[in-house]
């Protein structure tokens, strides 16, 4: 199969870009022809006067990249377009295109676009789905993206304008990462027919012995904003004192805690920065589990999937797809977002319970050999992109 990859990198690589380059070696590697359509969002800080002047309209409809993709399409001929992030290089403009000239755009749904202007459903320190209906005239008011207004209007602009011109309908499909998010895609107005459930997968590398059995520590991986639920975090292992709690990351609210941690006296936290690559694996491994927190609609966290693999259970909020994936007394134990006492109670059944937390990361163990393995999400993927040819 011929499959055309589209995707606008990030000016910071994250998640998004690590699974594009995943998808990619996945496809080549089971023979498929692939080729790779994309800009880096590090063209911005290039512009001319020009250019950033035009940088407006541009993201509501990038001439450049339609034009681009024509070219593409003519000369790879392409059986299927598979979409990550078109947003704001390459702009809904991808779509149209794709569609005029007969090729099916499968778009996965690392986010919440194209129904709300920052993605997230979540804004001013709560959830929000107001523009889900198509009035994005909520995000300015709200100062949803950036919380700036010229930015929130820029983008609820995009998506409306887009939206009213058929941009939904010319997405032959969507890849959803959970049902959560494929109930949400419904509520939004999206044909069931054009949507499907294909989780992320990942290569699990092979398990040295860890002669420790379950650590005597918890781990928090990711961002340190209010939306991760850190706070609930920092006071469930205030109560914890003989509980030891290491956080890997950064993020906008990283010294608002350092600060109250050291105020507190509470010697149990330790805060460690970003990690990554052999330390990082390590530090999961000789751990009691991982803890996500989350009191926003979490999609498919990649987090997650690293606790499995590491054999580690995972005690979740059940927010956005985390009960879809945190399968609740198996492969961890989930809590209700907020509720700093049941993760209190969470984490200390974990503690009681060294045996029942081995069985638990085992059991996620084998969702990432199996459910979340390559050649079930290879498997999943082939499917999608049969049915969206089938009703091209």
């Amino acid at each position: 199969m011929r499959v055309l990859i589209v995707h606008g990198a990030y000016q910071q690589f994250g998640g998004e870009d690590s699974v594009v380059r995943a998808e990619r070696e996945l496809l080549e590697r089971h023979g498929d022809e692939v080729l790779l359509y994309t800009r880096h969002n590090d063209e911005i800080k290039q512009f001319s006067a020009f250019e950033k002047a035009s940088f407006f309209p541009q993201t509501v409809y990038s001439w450049k990249s339609s034009g681009e993709i024509a070219d593409v399409v003519r000369s790879f001929q392409p059986d299927v377009a598979f979409v990550h992030n078109v947003l704001p290089l390459l702009s809904p403009s991808v779509y149209h295109k794709l569609h005029a000239l007969g090729v099916p755009a499968v778009q996965v749904l690392h986010n919440f676009r194209p129904f709300c202007p920052n993605g997230f459903y979540y804004t001013q320190g709560q959830i929000c789905e107001a523009c889900r209906g198509g009035n994005y005239l909520n995000a300015i008011r709200k100062r949803c993206y950036k919380d700036s207004y010229a930015l929130s209007a820029l983008y609820a602009l995009t998506l409306g304008s887009n939206r009213l011109a058929g941009m939904v309908d010319k997405i032959a499909g969507f890849i959803c990462l959970t049902e959560f998010f494929r109930i949400k895609m419904q509520e939004a107005g999206v044909p069931d027919s054009k949507l499907f459930v294909r989780p992320n997968f990942v290569y699990a590398p092979p398990l040295t012995p860890n002669a420790s059995g379950a650590g005597n520590y918890a781990l928090y991986m990711g961002r340190l904003s209010p939306e991760k639920g850190c706070w609930t975090l920092i006071h469930a292992f205030e109560r914890m004192p003989q509980v030891a709690l290491k956080i890997l990351g950064t993020g906008p609210v990283e010294q608002e805690l350092k600060d109250y941690v050291s105020a507190k006296g509470l010697a149990n936290i330790q805060f460690l920065g970003f990690k990554s690559g052999d330390e990082k694996w390590q530090l999961l491994r000789n751990s009691l589990c991982l803890v996500v927190p989350s009191e926003w609609y979490e999609n498919f966290p990649v987090t997650v999937l690293e606790a499995y693999m590491a054999s580690k259970p995972v005690v979740a909020s059940r927010m956005g797809g985390l009960p879809y994936i945190v399968e609740d007394g198996k492969s961890g134990l989930l809590f209700e977002s907020g509720k700093v006492d049941e993760l209190v109670q969470k984490i200390q059944q974990l503690v009681n319970d060294p045996a029942g937390a081995v069985r638990m990361g085992a059991c996620g163990r084998r969702f990432s050999e199996t459910k979340y393995g390559p050649e079930q999400g290879y498997s999943n993927l082939m499917k999608v992109f049969s049915q969206v040819q089938a009703t091209a």
